[in-house]
């Protein structure tokens, strides 16, 4: 293969639509209804049809809404993730993600009862117009004119002309304003929306960035980012459509409080908004569901992330501005005192949200609900009863007939609500499905199956379970006989968070958290298995944290419970089957929660071991799920491994540059594969893109895992976590860009080398030192684990504690380009850096590995 063709598989694809001798036809005059929003679900106009991507199966089924039945599955591009339609029933427009396309949907009759639609060949072959990398979202203005594609990789917003049925180009968003003031990080562009009039468009950034003097694992530290565009649909020129306004969404204080301090005193916590996937337009106000981050020490699952929704004003005219202040709502709030009848249960990972008269459903995609709020003349939001309570609609109750089995909605992720209000079609991501909601009487009335589960004893089946466990807060399992603990909601406590909800599909949500062992960010998965080989890689996995204090999967059970879930037991239990003596025959560990039963294969209890190093994970006993139309019972926290393994797909670098899209040269990653070869594949080599891989099966020989405390410190009051020493490099990281840190590199916005803080009795106690020096002085302990590069654009801020948050940044550090000065500097040239940034811009799965 020629040097110039190196690289991701998606850097050579082509752009634009095919050209077509068909006469273009003349625009349609529409009266807009409202604004539009992007979506992975959407109605007609007239409420008679649903639209709704299938990703798991690269198509879009079309749904009647007076029967409730599926009327077309049609085939788009690979990984479908969010469907527009024409205001006039002309057309559907689908992004599909994987595949850097938009697939247009000529519907020749929208008649529910004799509906026809098909891939418009006009647009391009397949009906597919290749847009940017990573195309997540999808909108269509209220006029009919034109479409907009957000190009998550690529940093630009693509705009088809529908009349002409070609692309007029597409804006580039990271060298603008709306990536002030640091235009080289990648400002990842996803949910969009436009006013009723067509005249203003805004477009999310997904994750945030630290705010002026703020620094990382700080409740205060970052700020969410909406771009707006002024746009003018009835124009052909590319400049018509223009960045004209950031606006920054601020923290916000919770409502949760929690003693920081050690003086006995609950503290007022904040957080900021970030993964921001959604954006819907209502009146003179958008509305924002996120997953906001509360990431200052000390960590508890009940006040580190939270569900917010945030709020932009003035959205139709003059300058819009972050108004969460005096209208938005953390939704946790009202999960405090549930309605009568109903679990306390908290509502994770909110996601989309709808409009129905004066109150508004968010989807809580962990937690499978729909969450209810009221809506006053301002645009203000508040609970449904009270302060501390707001209804919820649960998709997946198990002793509801309505929600259960085939009909239980698992990871709802969009929601399309009828002209009148009356009803909500919700799309199911894990399950598959849709749950329709009558929303005069709050409760699911009918789910439909748009897409078949995997067949019973199947690998997929296997990979399914997987993915409900990595998206659910809760879970539900299988309860055999005699069995008298809980078999649901063992996945957090009381609901509260999931996997996804710091590690986006898979992938990471860019939050430096203060963890026991120091400020972390949230390592994406995609690289923890190499996805060049796919023959069983179980013992072949990355060493996994920046600290690498974990060598498997399964090792994320200690997450769930101590993280995600409530901890420790005050009290001890016996141990069903009693560790050796000396080893005390009980157990702290709670047997209401996690995947991990006792080893004797007890539901009722616990185990009596759980550790990272001395006693393997993997293949321990654990309870099962059994999806609906099967009788195999699959092992959950097995299921979970093999998601990682298998699902987690890594993101596409951006398409080459043409003469109106903005992205990578040929000649340049080129250039830089060559240079990043020279200076840095020692440490970051094979598929995973990374010198960290797993050679030994677990467990590891107790001489491979050390503490900074045995020997005993020579300085500093470090934490006593046992870690894999000979996977630690030193690149002289420790204290990177901590103000008064060691080694600045003029930022100043790492996270400060401090562990979490713990908490004895509610009380915060003073936090040790974080890992990442050798404070014993054994030669063992200084430096960080090796990180992969697998879509390494998409997955920022960079290094441990977040110290830089662009490629160009990290490139720029003279201390990791030399390995801590113990290397020649191959990388002096301000150019050749650049050259080795779009190179790393465009690694993903398809890449060669370098040896």
């Amino acid at each position: 293969m020629p040097v110039a063709a190196l690289g991701a598989a998606a850097l050579l694809a082509a752009g634009g639509a095919a050209a077509t001798a068909a006469p273009a036809p003349v625009p349609v005059k529409v009266t807009p209804s409202g604004p539009s929003s992007s979506s992975p679900i959407a109605m007609s106009r007239d409420g008679k049809l649903v639209w709704t991507v299938n990703p798991e199966t690269d198509s879009v089924s079309v749904i009647r809404t007076d029967s409730n039945r599926v009327v077309a599955r049609i085939t788009v591009g690979d990984e479908p993730q969010s469907v527009a339609l024409d205001p006039v029933g002309r057309y559907a427009y689908v992004a599909n993600a994987a595949s850097s396309s938009m697939t247009v949907i000529r519907i020749t009759n929208p008649k529910p009862a004799r509906f026809a639609a098909r891939p418009d060949p006009r647009f391009g072959p397949k009906g597919r117009i290749t847009t940017g990398a990573e195309p997540w979202d999808v909108v269509a203005s209220p006029d009919g004119l034109r479409v907009f594609v957000a190009n998550s990789g690529q940093d630009s917003i693509t705009v088809l002309d529908v009349a002409a049925r070609k692309l007029i180009g597409h804006v580039a968003l990271g060298n603008s304003l709306c990536n002030a003031p640091d235009r080289t990080r990648h400002f990842q562009p996803r949910a969009m929306a436009i006013t009723r009039d067509s005249k203003r468009l805004f477009v999310t950034r997904f994750l945030s960035f630290t705010r002026p003097g703020g620094v990382q694992a700080d409740d205060n530290g970052r700020e969410g980012a909406v771009c707006r565009l002024d746009i003018r649909t009835s124009s052909p020129r590319l400049r018509d459509y223009r960045p004209a306004q950031l606006v920054r969404l601020a923290p916000q204080v919770t409502g949760f409080t929690i003693d920081s301090t050690g003086d006995g005193v609950a503290d007022p916590t904040s957080a900021f908004p970030n993964q921001l996937q959604s954006i819907v337009i209502r009146g003179n106000n958008a509305y924002l569901p996120n997953i906001a981050a509360s990431p200052s020490s000390p960590l508890r699952f009940n006040v580190d992330t939270q569900a917010f929704v945030n709020v932009i004003g003035k959205v139709n005219a003059g300058a819009a501005r972050d108004e969460s202040a005096t209208k938005f709502v953390n939704l946790h709030l009202g999960a405090r005192d549930p309605e009568p009848g109903k679990k306390r249960l908290f509502f994770a990972n909110v996601w989309a949200m709808g409009f129905a008269k004066n109150h508004a459903y968010v989807v809580a995609a962990g937690s499978d609900m729909l969450v209810k709020v009221r809506v006053d003349g301002s645009g203000k939001l508040s609970n449904t009863v009270d302060a501390d309570t707001t209804r919820y609609i649960d998709l997946n109750d198990p002793v509801n007939a309505a929600t259960s089995g085939d009909n239980a909605g698992k990871n709802p992720q969009g929601i399309a609500i009828n002209p009148a209000g009356t009803r909500a079609y919700v799309t199911n991501f894990v399950s598959r499905n849709v749950s329709v909601v009558d929303l005069r009487t709050d409760r699911v009335i009918r789910t439909i199956r748009i897409s078949r589960l995997p067949a019973p004893g199947s690998f997929e089946e296997v990979v399914a379970v997987g993915a409900e466990m990595f998206f659910s807060s809760r879970g539900n399992f299988n309860r055999p006989a005699g069995t008298t603990v809980s078999t649901t909601d063992r996945l957090s406590s009381e609901g509260w968070q999931s996997c996804s909800s710091c590690h986006f599909k898979g992938l990471t949500d860019g939050v430096v958290w203060s963890f026991p062992d120091g400020p972390r960010k949230s390592v994406p998965l995609n690289g923890t298995f190499d996805p060049h080989v796919p023959a069983d890689q179980r013992f072949a996995n990355r060493i996994l944290n920046y600290t690498p204090v974990r060598d498997e999967v399964e090792d994320f059970e200690l997450n769930i419970r101590n993280v995600s879930g409530p901890g420790n037991l005050t009290t001890p239990l016996a141990c069903a089957a009693a560790p050796p003596a000396p080893a005390a025959a009980t157990s702290l560990f709670d047997p209401n929660h996690g995947l991990l039963i006792a080893d004797s294969g007890d539901i009722n209890q616990a185990p009596c071991t759980i550790n990272n190093f001395a006693l393997k994970n993997s293949g321990r006993q654990q309870v099962t799920v059994t999806l609906p139309g099967s009788t195999v019972a699959v092992p959950a926290l097995t299921a979970m491994r093999e998601w990682t393994r298998v699902a987690v797909r890594t993101p596409n670098g951006p398409l080459r540059a043409t003469k109106n899209r903005p992205g990578a040269n040929l000649r340049d990653v080129a250039a830089g594969r060559a240079l990043f070869a020279q200076s840095c594949a020692s440490c970051h080599n094979g598929g995973k893109w990374t010198n960290s891989t797993l050679d030994f099966a677990p467990p590891p020989a107790a001489t491979e895992f050390v503490t900074e405390r045995t020997p005993a410190q020579t300085f500093g009051n470090p934490v006593g976590s046992q870690y894999l020493s000979r996977f630690v490099t030193d690149i002289g990281s420790f204290n990177l860009g901590v103000p008064g840190g060691t080694n600045p590199i003029g930022l100043n916005v790492g996270g400060v080398e401090k562990a979490a803080a713990g908490v004895v009795n509610g009380a915060s106690q003073p936090p040790q030192d974080a890992l990442g020096l050798d404070y014993n002085g054994d030669g063992k302990g200084a430096g960080f684990n090796v990180p992969s590069l697998l879509g390494i654009l998409q997955l920022p801020p960079y290094y441990h504690n977040g110290a830089c948050e662009s490629l160009a940044c990290v490139v720029g550090n003279a201390r990791h380009r030399t390995a801590n000065n113990t290397r020649p500097d191959v990388l002096i040239s301000p150019a050749d850096q650049l050259r080795v940034v779009r190179f790393l811009e465009t690694i993903n799965a398809a890449t060669p590995p370098l040896p």
